[in-house]
């Protein structure tokens, strides 16, 4: 069966000679994995398009769960240029993509992280706020979405009360009016850590998000 939907690329590897194989994260159909033919070839135009932090129009033949999709077309949405020209905006944006794939199974379809996803990609690409309040923008809402937000009032958590004040302040915020945010605490890397912590604690995560490390490398650096 031919499937035709919007999709966000999460990963990508090489695949034989001039193939990939990727993980997308689609509208429709939830995350899958996918062949894509010859898109490393001279004739092949799909290597720019399969690219993780892109947003695509797929169209590809859907086989049983469990199998490799294979990739009839795809097409630029957006590439997020005005991301890949910013290396913190770039390194936030690989963190969402790389939160996504090891936080959502195969197969799973969730509407609500989809468009979470791409709305926090577009204002990250087409606005000047925060990447950082950005990214614990996304993290707080990810959370939420996966069903397992903090109860900050029972103090099963230890985490300070100015980080717990801006959660407070960041859960009563939509994406659109981070820029007004006042945050109690200075350092944002702080909220950042106690969520990918959270995240890695309840859903016993067996390797880091090597993007949050790097976010915090470029912090530190």
């Amino acid at each position: 069966m031919l499937i035709n939907t919007d999709a966000i690329v999460l990963h990508r590897m090489k695949y034989k000679n001039s193939s990939l194989i990727a993980r997308l994260f689609t509208k429709d159909e939830g995350k899958i994995s996918i062949v894509v033919n010859g898109a490393i070839s001279k004739k092949g135009n799909l290597f720019g398009v399969i690219e993780p932090t892109n947003i695509i129009k797929l169209n590809y033949y859907k086989r049983n769960n469990g199998s490799l999709q294979t990739c009839q077309e795809a097409s630029f949405i957006s590439n997020n240029l005005f991301i890949k020209k910013d290396i913190l905006k770039l390194t936030v944006a690989l963190a969402i993509v790389e939160l996504i794939d090891k936080t959502v199974h195969e197969n799973d379809y969730n509407i609500n992280i989809y468009h979470l996803a791409n709305e926090t990609l577009n204002v990250l690409n087409n606005t000047m706020q925060n990447p950082k309040l950005i990214l614990s923008f996304f993290l707080l809402k990810i959370i939420k979405e996966l069903g397992f937000m903090p109860n900050l009032a029972n103090g099963e958590e230890i985490i300070s009360q100015e980080i717990k004040k801006d959660i407070l302040i960041l859960e009563q915020s939509t994406i659109d009016s981070l820029n007004t945010i006042s945050f109690t605490s200075n350092n944002d890397i702080d909220i950042i850590t106690f969520f990918e912590n959270y995240i890695q604690k309840h859903l016993k995560l067996n390797k880091e998000i090597q993007s949050l490390n790097a976010i915090k490398d470029l912090a530190c650096g």
